[in-house]
């Protein structure tokens, strides 16, 4: 697991002047039947882009860091995650405010296999997002996003986590 992450990071810092360009720092929160996520994001510019007559679809790296906590009960009430993934946004128009939809695929590391009463069974978990939202003035997005982990069955039991969250994002 180190030689992956010092491979990621190296890639990350060779490729950094090329990213440099359509940063965007989000923040997140939100919350499903007792499960809590709050946390920061940080969107890369996009490693593939395409437009298909009034959509613009961009492939983008993001990476995230977030705090999830469960109400009370059984197991332990709080975890850590960090994560990436490739996601794909796709707006619509070129006017001040764009409607935008997403979808992402990618992986995540946990604090613990354990939150409340669900078991994870591995501190590695897959990630899958769904969102749809709002740029404003192409610096500023508002969005709702679903976001499921899961490991896939790698082991069992395989309970997962879903929340339902609240995006906002600023482009540099």
């Amino acid at each position: 697991m180190k030689l992956w992450t010092t491979l990621a990071v190296a890639a990350l810092v060779a490729a950094g002047p090329a990213f440099a360009d359509g940063l965007t720092v989000g923040v997140m929160g939100g919350k499903h039947n007792g499960y809590e996520r709050f946390g920061a994001n940080l969107r890369l510019s996009p490693m593939w882009e395409r437009d298909w007559g009034g959509w613009h679809a961009a492939l983008h790296p993001e990476f995230e860091l977030t705090h999830f906590r469960h109400e009370g009960g059984n197991g332990p009430d709080a975890l850590n995650e960090a994560g990436g993934l490739g996601l794909l946004r796709m707006t619509y128009g070129e006017a001040g405010l764009r409607p935008y939809a997403e979808i992402g695929l990618g992986g995540a590391l946990l604090s613990r296999t354990r939150l409340g009463p669900k078991e994870l069974s591995t501190n590695f978990q897959f990630t899958e997002r769904l969102g749809l939202g709002l740029e404003f003035g192409r610096r500023f997005s508002a969005g709702w996003r679903f976001s499921h982990y899961s490991n896939a069955d790698i082991a069992k039991p395989n309970d997962g986590l879903d929340v339902h969250e609240v995006v906002l994002g600023l482009k540099f």
